[in-house]
């Protein structure tokens, strides 16, 4: 976790211009650096970021093996992030005899759809761009400091490709998630924003299935209660 308001170092402030997405193209809707999640996973902090993601893929026992028949493994496979984003449109109120008619919300955007790019450093995994839908909304003028949109970075076939494969078991891999949202402006024409890339380093410490509660112990999920993401899979005191 980072603050803006502190000293950034060189390889920090490259991730933060990386983040930034820059483009030729004149983008009116802007995604910008990553937020970190805090203590509560409530991403609010518009000034603390987050440059880089980890993923430990360790399996894991959310519940004691011992005394629950249908406990099962599980893996930590997803990276849900948020990102501030900016809508530099600005409302267009429509008056007639000094009456406001019309708000002029038309330069509103609404955001349907995500899609993801992936560069990966095991050269035995192909990952293939995917979409999903998005539900999210940002009002012409809106700015980073008050609005924010989701992201879920690693996408189901990613995931699976990334799980299946054995180089995570031996060295760290780098994935980088490239994406794009699009979308419609409340007045009906297309619009989409900047391209964004975030870095997210992948591993697996142990095939073998951490079980916590052998030594009543529970998962450590941290600040967002999910095992793996960015620290080692481990256990800590109930």
């Amino acid at each position: 976790m980072s603050s803006r308001n502190g000293v950034l170092t060189l390889a920090a402030l490259s991730t933060a211009l990386l983040l930034a997405g820059c483009s030729a193209d004149p983008l009116n809707i802007v995604v910008l650096s990553a937020r970190a999640p805090g203590d509560k996973c409530d991403f609010s902090d518009d000034t603390l970021y987050n440059p880089q993601g980890s993923l430990d893929l360790t399996p894991y026992y959310l519940t004691d093996p011992a005394t629950d028949p249908t406990a099962v493994p599980t893996v930590t496979g997803r990276y849900y992030q948020v990102f501030s984003w900016q809508n530099n449109l600005q409302p267009a109120p429509l008056s007639v005899g000094g009456q406001v008619i019309d708000p002029g919300t038309g330069n509103d955007f609404i955001a349907d759809s995500i899609v993801y790019e992936y560069q990966y450093t095991d050269p035995s995994v192909a990952l293939a761009p995917e979409s999903s839908n998005l539900r999210a909304v940002i009002t012409a003028g809106g700015t980073p400091d008050k609005n924010s949109v989701p992201a879920d970075l690693i996408q189901p076939n990613a995931r699976a490709a990334i799980e299946g494969s054995t180089a995570i078991d031996t060295s760290a891999q780098k994935l980088l998630v490239t994406f794009q949202i699009f979308g419609k402006l409340a007045g009906g024409s297309s619009n989409h924003t900047n391209k964004v890339t975030f870095p997210v380093t992948v591993y697996r410490r142990s095939t073998t299935p951490l079980n916590c509660f052998t030594n009543a112990l529970v998962p450590n999920g941290g600040a967002c209660g999910t095992p793996g993401r960015d620290q080692d899979v481990s256990c800590k005191s109930p």
